[in-house]
């Protein structure tokens, strides 16, 4: 590490405090993104209204508008991120940017201000939305996911400005809505203009280099039973029933099963920078109507996993959806009853996915920038989607996952990010930024 970057970890350890304070900031604002994407979430225009206001006082032009859903799908229909009934009146996306001299590469520092709901209330130590710092860790909804890595772009910048580190490349500055249902946010972003040279989305991924993420597709499987009164003896199906559809979402789930286990030992699901290999989650089941009756109806949503090197022609997942529905299919031929009313499944949203090869050089920058800080420069796949494949893809802005806190975290009660991952990370950033755009 040269004198700039020791002078620049220097600075960003004594701005701790004001690290601190900003995330603190940021958590305040109840962000939530809503389950109906036609309506904002309480506190999305504030937050985006702070980060602007504090772009604007390190010199940054920036750019707030609610972006057109309706356009924006009609415009993109059957790409990634084109989702369907979005709109964003009250939910802003925010770009800014920072000019260098025009000499040097740009990079754009790319995060979410939407964060989950904080589920029941009894399992919070702390009110979500009143940070508290304990033991060195700050506690609130969205410290990981992903306010934390918004405070750590915001502040790498702060820092190399009050150093004056000169700057030949521009600094582009994005925060999007929608994130945490679909990405139509991060579209609208890219659909803006805003794009760079390389990128950094400050998801939470422990302070480890991840230039992979996981596309995924959610899928509702329907299966119509017949009702009946639960306390008598059935009659054949044949005979109009009953047919009990909990009985059936059993095979269902015994079938997916079978599919996870053979994508354990599939090579297509397998990629080296990933932990595991691709995998089918159920998340949400619904059935039956009455406590004395047989459930005509079962509902069973899955979240299904794939990569790069399995996207159809339009950059989803249509190869791995075809997958499923044909494994559902023969699931159903295993049944008399479903063979004459086979399940169906409706498809409810497709995230694509990216990759950055090793040898791109803002790869290769990363890995400098964190082996100067004592971070890990060993790339590591992300498990989760993000949003890399729209600036990556559409936006032709090459984009890696960095950013503070334990991913297993995210969406969790009790949501906390130890301050010393903001501080490393902060350092990681503005060394990579400086190295990089000088």
């Amino acid at each position: 590490m040269d004198s700039l970057e020791q002078n620049i970890a220097k600075r960003v350890e004594e701005r701790t405090d004001r690290i601190v304070e900003t995330l603190s900031d940021l958590v305040r604002f109840p962000s939530i993104v809503l389950s109906d994407p036609t309506k904002a979430g309480p506190g999305e225009r504030d937050c985006q209204l702070y980060l602007q206001q504090r772009l604007e006082a390190l010199g940054f032009t920036t750019d707030l508008w609610e972006p057109d859903g309706p356009a924006l799908y009609e415009k993109y229909k059957g790409r990634p991120g084109a989702n369907k009934g979005r709109t964003f009146v009250g939910r802003p996306n925010l770009g800014g940017v920072l000019r260098g001299n025009g000499s040097g590469r740009s990079i754009m520092l790319n995060g979410h201000i939407d964060v989950v709901p904080p589920s029941a209330a009894e399992h919070w130590k702390t009110e979500p939305f009143t940070p508290v710092l304990q033991d060195g860790k700050l506690y609130g909804r969205g410290s990981v996911d992903m306010k934390g890595g918004v405070t750590c772009m915001l502040m790498a910048i702060e820092v190399l400005k009050e150093l004056g580190v000169p700057l030949s490349g521009d600094v582009v500055f994005t925060t999007v809505v929608d994130e945490e249902i679909g990405g139509m946010g991060s579209l609208a972003m890219v659909d803006r203009g805003f794009k760079a040279d390389a990128g950094i989305m400050t998801e939470p991924t422990a302070n480890r280099i991840a230039p992979l993420c996981h596309g995924v597709v959610w899928g509702r499987i329907v299966i119509d039973g017949i009702g009946g009164h639960a306390e008598l003896t059935p009659r054949a199906w044949y005979e109009a029933g009953p047919v009990d559809a909990i009985q059936l979402c059993r095979q269902m789930l015994d079938g997916i099963d079978i599919l996870n286990r053979r994508w354990m030992t599939d090579p297509r699901k397998m990629h080296p920078l990933m932990d595991m290999p691709n995998q089918i989650m159920v998340t949400q089941m619904q059935a039956g109507e009455h406590p004395a009756s047989t459930a005509g109806r079962a509902e069973i949503v899955i979240d299904a996993q794939y990569l790069p090197s399995e996207k159809d022609e339009f950059g989803l997942g249509g190869h791995v959806k075809r997958e499923i529905e044909e494994h559902i299919a023969f699931v159903c031929q295993a049944d008399p009853y479903l063979r004459a009313h086979p399940a169906r499944i409706e498809w409810i949203l497709d995230a694509d996915c990216a990759e950055v090869p090793a040898e791109h050089p803002f790869v290769q920058t990363m890995q400098g920038a964190c082996a100067a800080t004592g971070l890990s420069p060993v790339l590591a796949g992300f498990g989760p989607h993000s949003d890399i494949g729209l600036p990556s893809g559409l936006g032709e802005t090459p984009t890696i996952n960095f950013g503070p806190g334990d991913p297993t975290q995210a969406h969790q009660a009790n949501e906390h990010l130890a301050v010393s991952d903001l501080v490393e990370c902060t350092k990681a950033i503005a060394i990579a930024v400086a190295r990089w755009c000088a």
